[in-house]
């Protein structure tokens, strides 16, 4: 099982944009990307409850590794439940259980104790604590306009670096991309977003009698 790590219609004013940020001071380029992130973060949190289907891909081009898989990530306040491919993983905001099919494992942790964002959106939460960020360019990502941004956590992690792009018209994110130190590369991108469901809380609770029964438990707490 792979490591997963941790959610602009219109073309405009690319060339300037650019130019711009390829001369960019860095606090400016600092502080773009905070404005682009908290408004991004501001979004994502006003919705009481997200549905997002989703596309990933793993690729490690020293290792000859390529792999993609699609998911879809139900999520309401800071609980979610993610499906990508044949894993699951589940947290009630306190608690998270990872259900590993290639191990054929579940692993239960509390949230405080799991290393960067898993679901597509983490990102966005508590950003100023937790990275630095820099406003990289503006481009054009199938059919809209997009602001990346790149994210390096302040305490060392296994991903080095954290591309996002969100949408220069809605402020919502379009795609992220993490980095691991081995020349890996995890993105995600967001293909259907829907906000505001009814979702039952029942849904991001771990309920052991959906998995095998001979399935290995390896609780991490």
């Amino acid at each position: 099982m792979n490591k997963l790590t941790t959610i602009s219609l219109c073309f405009l004013f690319l060339t300037t944009a650019t130019l711009s940020a390829q001369n960019a001071h860095e606090p400016r380029a600092e502080q773009m990307a905070t404005e682009m992130l908290t408004r991004a973060s501001e979004k994502v949190k006003s919705f009481t409850s997200m549905e997002i289907e989703f596309s990933y891909e793993m690729e490690n081009s020293a290792m000859g590794i390529s792999e993609s898989m699609s998911g879809k990530l139900l999520a309401k306040g800071d609980k979610y439940r993610m499906i990508v491919g044949d894993n699951v993983f589940i947290s009630d905001g306190e608690t998270v259980w990872n259900y590993l099919d290639d191990l054929y494992e579940i692993h239960i942790n509390y949230v405080e104790n799991m290393e960067g964002g898993l679901t597509p959106t983490a990102l966005l939460e508590n950003f100023e604590d937790e990275y630095r960020g820099k406003y990289i360019r503006q481009e054009a990502h199938k059919g809209k306009t997009v602001n990346i941004i790149d994210l390096v956590p302040t305490t060392p992690q296994s991903f080095f670096k954290y591309r996002v792009a969100i949408d220069a018209a809605d402020d919502m994110i379009i795609y992220t991309i993490a980095y691991d130190r081995h020349g890996g590369t995890y993105t995600y991108s967001l293909d259907k977003v829907l906000t505001n469901h009814n979702i039952s809380d029942a849904v991001f609770v771990f309920n052991k009698d959906e998995f095998p029964s001979d399935i290995d438990i390896i609780d991490m707490r």
